[in-house]
């Protein structure tokens, strides 16, 4: 990675973990710092990749993060445990920020469920008495958008993600039930 890449990489991870910015301001806002605000057209070669982005987002949290900061994402991810379980059913991931490590205290729950739409979802929250709000959403795993829903569960915002039927591809970071449960046994994600 250059250097100016390496240095937008790390500024924008900053803005992430410690004001909540998203990806995209977060590579613009750190753009103009670095340049002065004089870096006129952003050229594309010059801005890191998401991937680029979250590998310093992982390096910024394992030097800045505080006990405080842990306990909150450790809280979160036996949260999404806790609604995983209970959504078994529908096969449930956990995406995002808390499945690739880079969870700060701006992040959701994110889970991407098996579904044949939001409201299969929907009919099994609201039988329990939990409120839901219905939305559409990027695809995570394609192009165009997909139904999803909002709740909250155990004082953590969730958004849920209705996912075709079959497989999510490699290149997509998550973790089944099973996976996370390990990785909290085992102290992962910290």
């Amino acid at each position: 990675m250059s250097s100016l890449r390496h240095e937008i990489a790390c500024g924008a991870a900053q803005l992430i973990a410690e004001e909540g910015f998203d990806y995209q301001s977060a590579k613009r806002k750190a753009y103009e710092r670095v340049t002065g605000g004089l870096g006129g057209r952003i050229a594309a070669s010059d801005l890191p990749s998401n991937q680029e982005i979250e590998e310093a987002i992982r390096d910024h949290l394992a030097l800045f993060a505080d006990e405080d900061q842990r306990a909150h994402c450790e809280a979160m991810r036996r949260a999404a445990l806790a609604l995983m379980q209970r959504l078994a059913s529908f096969h449930p991931v956990l995406m995002g920020a808390l499945a690739n490590g880079t969870a700060t205290q701006f992040s959701v729950i994110h889970l991407g469920c098996r579904a044949e739409s939001a409201k299969e979802l929907a009919i099994d929250f609201l039988n329990d008495g939990i409120t839901v709000e219905a939305t559409e959403l990027a695809n995570p795993i394609g192009q165009g958008r997909v139904e999803g829903l909002l709740l909250d569960w155990q004082g953590h915002p969730v958004v849920i993600t209705t996912l075709a039927r079959g497989g999510l591809p490699r290149r997509f970071s998550s973790l089944n039930v099973h996976e996370l449960s390990l990785q909290l046994n085992d102290g992962g994600l910290a």
